[in-house]
């Protein structure tokens, strides 16, 4: 057997931060290197709430875009004041009392009506 070892040609790997770029400002995110026909975002370590996105062209020529994002939370539900509304009873007694109104207006004579003895 022949113990003659290959060199082991190591390739720079960027290293692994589950997805996440950081650079050091605008100049570390055009220093930043992409293949062509790639893309990357890039994390602004020095101004938060920054970001860019880096783009290569097919002859890796890059444009450069700068971001700014805030959190969004969560809205408070706003309160409703309940002293403005009836309940259910209330509805209920008022939509009676109107049809009770209805039927005695409907049932009762004119007042002043005179009849003619002709």
């Amino acid at each position: 057997m022949n113990n003659f070892q290959y060199p082991y040609n190591q390739m720079y790997q960027k290293p692994q931060t589950n997805g996440i770029v950081w650079v050091q400002g605008i100049e570390g995110a055009k220093a930043y290197q992409l293949v062509p026909n790639s893309n990357a975002i890039l994390m602004d370590s020095e101004n938060d709430g920054r970001f860019y996105i880096k783009v290569s062209d097919n002859v890796g020529m890059c444009n450069l875009r700068t971001f700014s994002y805030t959190e969004v939370t969560s809205t408070p539900v706003k309160q409703v004041d309940m002293s403005e509304y009836v309940t259910r009873k209330e509805l209920e007694n008022a939509l009676r009392s109107i049809k009770n109104e209805q039927s005695v207006s409907t049932n009762a004579k004119p007042n002043g009506s005179k009849q003619s003895n002709q």
